[in-house]
């Protein structure tokens, strides 16, 4: 499924971008929203296939963007404010009051940089990225449907993509945890992700609501002459 002048570009991009911003590493992945299909998936630093054995890192050989787990943290909040609109529990104009942070007994939540923004919209929330906000969203949604949401998107488990040594990411903080498990899982934190679980949930919400299982393969030939087509699969309706 992989388009070369998009892989090329994304290859390009990243590696600016990662020397920009002095990061240890980056990945980036394309995917088209409607069939799963990946256009482009990259990591850096990367190497040469011709000279893999200059390569002084053995972790540069790992296809980060599959076999790496990550905190998400704020990205997540889109998946978070998904999960309350689905249950109807929130609507985009609703308010709430920010005091700039939230207490679960010896545990204080703040936002970003101490910021406090008073009275926000939910859309707001999203707009300015604010923690107490996501909080807010996982206390009216309820503990059970916003777990039952994360697993729908395909968080905690494999997409199968057929690539080697995919990791699964980390939810069970969520499975039996406190309060504060899953107000600090509102905004990303406490949880672990691959790059292509979070790629797979965006473009889901991109496409409806409906989930659809990553693709890196198009077609197959076999030795004995047989092709075999791997088109489009719809897993599941994870919104409306």
């Amino acid at each position: 499924t992989l388009d070369r002048a998009i892989q090329f570009k994304a290859q390009s991009v990243l590696k600016a971008t990662v020397e920009r911003t002095e990061a240890e590493s980056g990945s980036l992945i394309v995917i088209e929203p409607k069939t799963g299909g990946i256009l482009a998936m990259a990591n850096y630093p990367d190497f040469d296939s011709n000279l893999f054995n200059k390569v002084e890192d053995v972790r540069t050989y790992r296809n980060a963007a599959v076999s790496e787990a990550y905190e998400p943290g704020s990205v997540f909040k889109p998946i978070t404010m998904a999960a309350g609109l689905d249950a109807e529990a929130i609507t985009p104009e609703e308010t709430y009051e920010d005091a700039g942070f939230v207490v679960y007994d010896e545990f204080v939540i703040k936002n970003a940089l101490d910021k406090t923004f008073g009275v926000q919209t939910m859309t707001q929330v999203l707009e300015q990225s604010i923690n107490t906000g996501a909080i807010y969203v996982v206390n009216k949604t309820g503990a059970e449907k916003f777990l039952d949401t994360v697993k729908k998107f395909g968080f905690g488990s494999v997409s199968d993509v057929t690539l080697p040594a995919e990791a699964t990411g980390n939810i069970k903080n969520l499975m039996g945890g406190g309060e504060v498990h899953y107000a600090t899982a509102a905004f990303g934190q406490g949880i672990t992700v691959t790059a292509l679980q979070l790629a797979q949930a965006f473009a889901a919400i991109a496409n409806e609501g409906k989930l659809m299982k990553p693709r890196i393969v198009e077609t197959a030939l076999h030795s004995d002459g047989r092709k075999e087509d791997f088109g489009p699969q719809e897993l599941r309706q994870v919104i409306s």
